[in-house]
C-alpha cells in the first residue's frame, strides 16, 4: 500500500511515511462523527457551568478548573490539561467520547477511556428495518466526479510561487513529493487513451454509487477513485446523509488509484520524507459533498430492478498482473453483477470487482487519473468496436456497451497484486509491453481487456438471473492494536496526521498502557440473491480468500503459480514448489527456487478458506479496502514484522505497511461473526 518508499529505497520514509495512516486527520469539526472530540471551547471539563461563591450549587460536584485551558483542535482537556487526543488517559468520564467510559485499570496507573464496540447490527429484522414480503427490488445509481476543482502545479523553470505548495495537489501510492501537474493544452479534448479531459485531469475522479431498497431495507455502496478513505472519512460522510434518504447501511471502497491526491497525509511535500500532510481539506470536502448529492440522486431514482450475476474466471492474460510477494496465488474471480429496471430492461448499475493494484501509470505519472478503472467503467458502459484486419476482414465483433453506471471494486490485490512487470493485450490483441507497460495506451488495453470479459457474459447468456432477489446485510465494528512500532512512531512520535484511537494511555512515545493503542474498524457482508458482497478494511492477500498453499486445497480455481513467468521461470514440481537437488520441473512456481527467508507453508492454513465461509450456494462478491484504509493483511502463519525500521529478510515489505500481525485473523473473526445465524 505504500510502495513508494521503499522503491526509493528511503527505509526512514517507509518509517515515517508508512505509519501515518494509522493515525489520520478527522475531516474537520463540521464533518465530526458521535465518535469524535467535543470542541474544547465548549466543554466543561467538570461537567457544570461556572458558578460563583453564593450559588447555590444544589449538590453539583464544584468546577474542577479555575481557568479553562484552550487547548489545540488536536487536544483535549484532561484533568484540566491539553493532552493530546491519541493519548486516552483521563480522571473523569466527560474527559471521554460519549461512547467511552474512564476505567481504572490497576492501581497507580493512569485511569484510561475504554471503548467496547457494540454487537454486529443488520436489516431486515431490527427496529426501523422490519422484514417484510420481500418482493418488489428497487434501484438506483448516480456517477459523481469528485476531481479537484483547483489546484496549483509547480511553478515552471525560472518562475517563482512561494506559496504554491499550500494549494498543490500531491498525487499518493508511491513515494512522497509527486505534486499533480496540469494536463499540457494541446492534449484536452483530443481523441486516444494520451488525450485529457481538463486542464486539472487526464480524466475525471469518480464516485460511483448504487444504492438498492426492499421493503424497510436500504444499503448504499460506493466506490471512491482514490488510494484509501478512512474509517474516520466514512463515519463523517454516514453523519451527514439525511434522515429522509432512509439509508439504513453505506459502504464506502476505494478503489485503491495511486495516481489520484492524497486522502490520508503520507504522501505530501518533501523527498524520500514528507515535511507535512498531503491531505488536501478542500479535496476531502468534494469527495464527501458530491457523494452525498449522488446518494440523494440515487434514491431518488429508485425504480422496481431486475439482477443477473456471474463469478467470471478471466484468468492473467493480458490484464497486467504480476505478484512480488510469494506464494505466487491469484484470485482471478471477477463477480459480475447487473442490475437493470424491469419496466425498459435498461442496466441501472453494473457492479464488478477485480484484484489487482490500479498503477498501471506507476510512479513518474502526475497526471491525476483514475488509472485503468476509468477504462473499464468506459468500455463496460460504451462498448468495444469491432476489430477488423488490414483488408476489412472482421476479427472479433463489435460488443455493446451495457450502459447504466458501472461500480468498480477491488478484490485481494495484497501480497502484492501489481501491474509492475505485467504486460497488456487490448481487445485487438495489440500486446503493450516494455517501454508502453506503463502508459495510457496500456491502461486502456486493460480496461478493454476487463470490459471484453464482462461484455461477452452479458453477450452469451453467461450471467444468470436471481430470481426474487433478497436483500440484506450485517455489519459489525471492531477494534485492532497498532502494534507495528513503525507505525506508533510516526503517529505518536512524528504526529504527522491524527486518526482516532482508543483504549491506550500514551506513557512516552513508544509506550502505551495498558497496551498498544486501537483503531476501530469494520466490515460488512451485504446480500442480494445469491450473491454475498464482503468487504475488508485493507489489502487482503488471495490465498486467504482462495487458498491454494502447496499441499493444500483450493477453492474457487484461483491461478497458481507464476503462469506468465513474471517472476520465475516454469521449473518447479507439480505443486509449484522448487525441486530438491537442483532438479528444474516444467511447472509453474508458486515462490522463486532462490527466494531468500521463503515462506513456511507447513503452516499455511488448512481451511476453510473465505469463499468457503459463505456458503456453497453463494456468489463472492469482495470489496476491498471496503469501510477503511488498514494496509496489508498478512496471514499470521507469513507474518514477520519488522526489524527495527527495516523489513524482515525475504518478501516482507508488507509487514512494514500493515497495523499488525493479527489484523487479518481480526477481521476474520469479525466475518465469521456476521456470518453466523442470529
Amino acid at each position: 500500500m505504500w510502495r513508494g518508499a521503499w522503491r526509493g529505497g528511503a527505509w526512514l520514509g517507509v518509517m515515517l511515511i508508512a505509519v501515518v495512516m494509522v493515525a489520520c486527520s478527522s475531516p474537520g469539526d463540521d464533518a465530526r462523527t458521535d465518535g469524535g472530540e467535543r470542541d474544547s471551547g465548549e466543554h466543561d471539563a467538570g461537567g457544570s457551568e461556572d458558578v460563583g461563591e453564593d450559588a447555590d450549587v444544589g449538590g453539583l460536584e464544584p468546577p474542577r478548573c479555575q481557568a479553562f485551558p484552550q487547548c489545540a483542535d488536536d487536544e483535549r482537556v484532561v484533568d484540566c490539561q491539553c493532552v493530546s487526543n491519541l493519548d486516552r488517559r483521563c480522571s473523569y468520564d466527560d474527559e471521554c467520547r460519549p461512547e467511552e467510559t474512564c476505567q481504572e485499570i490497576e492501581a497507580g496507573r493512569p485511569k484510561v477511556c475504554i471503548y467496547e464496540p457494540p454487537a454486529p447490527r443488520g436489516c431486515p429484522g431490527e427496529p426501523g428495518c422490519e422484514a417484510g414480503a420481500q418482493e418488489v427490488l428497487l434501484a438506483g445509481a448516480a456517477s459523481m466526479i469528485i476531481t479537484p476543482e483547483s489546484f496549483k502545479a509547480p511553478p515552471a523553470e525560472g518562475e517563482s510561487d512561494p506559496g504554491w505548495e499550500d494549494d498543490a495537489m500531491w498525487i499518493a501510492g508511491f513515494s512522497s513529493g509527486r505534486p499533480a501537474l496540469f494536463c499540457p493544452e494541446e492534449r484536452i479534448g483530443c481523441d486516444g487513451p494520451e488525450c485529457c479531459v481538463s486542464k486539472f485531469a487526464h480524466d475525471d475522479l469518480k464516485s460511483q454509487i448504487v444504492v438498492l431498497r426492499q421493503d424497510e431495507t436500504t444499503v448504499a455502496m460506493v466506490a471512491l477513485d482514490v488510494v484509501g478513505f478512512f474509517h474516520t472519512d466514512v463515519q463523517a460522510l454516514r453523519a451527514r446523509i439525511p434522515a429522509e434518504l432512509g439509508i439504513d447501511h453505506l459502504i464506502v471502497a476505494s478503489t485503491h488509484n495511486h495516481e489520484a491526491p492524497d486522502t490520508a497525509g503520507q504522501w505530501g511535500p518533501g523527498s524520500p520524507l514528507p515535511n507535512r500532510s498531503g491531505r488536501n481539506p478542500a479535496f476531502i470536502e468534494r469527495i464527501l459533498s458530491q457523494t452525498l448529492l449522488g446518494l440523494e440522486q440515487a434514491v431518488a431514482n429508485l425504480e422496481p430492478a431486475q439482477v443477473h450475476a456471474a463469478v467470471l474466471k478471466p484468468g492473467v492474460e493480458g490484464l497486467a498482473i504480476s505478484d512480488s510477494r510469494p506464494p505466487y496465488i491469484f484470485d482471478d474471480n471477477l463477480p459480475v453483477v447487473r442490475v437493470s429496471a424491469v419496466d425498459s430492461g435498461e442496466t441501472i448499475a453494473t457492479l464488478l470487482s477485480f484484484a489487482n493494484h490500479p498503477e498501471v501509470l506507476w510512479s513518474g505519472n502526475q497526471l491525476i487519473t483514475a488509472d485503468y478503472p476509468h477504462y473499464v467503467r468506459k468500455y463496460i458502459e460504451q462498448g468495444l468496436e469491432a476489430v477488423q484486419n488490414s483488408q476489412g476482414q472482421e476479427l472479433k465483433p463489435a460488443l455493446d456497451g451495457l450502459g447504466g453506471v458501472t461500480v468498480f471494486f477491488v478484490g485481494a490485490l495484497g501480497g502484492l497484486i501489481n501491474p509492475g512487470r505485467g504486460g497488456a493485450l487490448n481487445y485487438a490483441d495489440e500486446a503493450f509491453e516494455g517501454e508502453q507497460r506503463h502508459t495510457f495506451d496500456a491502461a486502456d488495453a486493460v480496461g478493454q481487456r476487463l470490459a471484453m470479459h464482462v461484455l461477452r457474459a452479458h453477450r452469451d447468456g453467461e450471467l444468470l438471473a436471481q430470481d426474487s432477489p433478497a436483500l440484506s446485510f450485517r455489519t459489525v465494528t471492531f477494534l485492532t492494536p497498532i502494534e507495528n512500532t513503525i507505525f506508533q512512531l510516526a503517529a505518536f512520535g512524528v504526529k504527522l496526521i491524527e486518526r482516532d484511537v482508543y483504549n491506550a494511555a500514551q506513557i512516552n512515545t513508544l509506550q502505551f498502557y495498558p497496551g498498544p493503542p486501537q483503531v476501530l474498524t469494520e466490515a460488512s457482508v451485504v446480500g442480494l440473491g445469491s450473491v454475498a458482497f464482503f468487504t475488508a478494511p485493507g489489502e487482503v492477500f488471495p490465498e486467504s480468500l482462495v487458498g491454494g498453499y502447496p499441499g493444500r486445497t483450493s477453492v474457487w480455481d484461483p491461478v497458481i503459480g507464476d503462469v506468465e513467468e513474471r517472476r520465475a521461470e516454469a521449473v518447479c514440481g507439480p505443486d509449484g514448489m522448487p525441486l530438491e537437488g537442483g532438479d528444474e520441473g516444467e511447472s509453474p512456481c508458486v515462490v522463486r527456487p532462490d527466494q531468500v527467508n521463503p515462506p513456511d507453508f507447513g503452516l499455511a492454513p488448512r481451511g476453510p478458506y473465505i469463499y468457503e465461509r459463505l456458503g456453497s450456494g453463494a456468489l463472492p462478491f469482495f470489496i476491498g479496502l471496503g469501510g477503511d484504509f488498514l494496509g496489508y493483511m498478512v496471514p499470521s502463519y507469513d507474518y514477520e514484522g519488522p526489524q527495527g525500521t527495516q523489513a524482515a529478510p525475504g518478501s516482507h515489505y508488507e509487514e512494514t505497511n500493515g497495523v499488525n500481525g493479527q489484523i487479518q485473523a481480526d477481521w476474520e473473526a469479525a466475518l465469521d461473526r456476521l456470518l453466523t445465524p442470529r
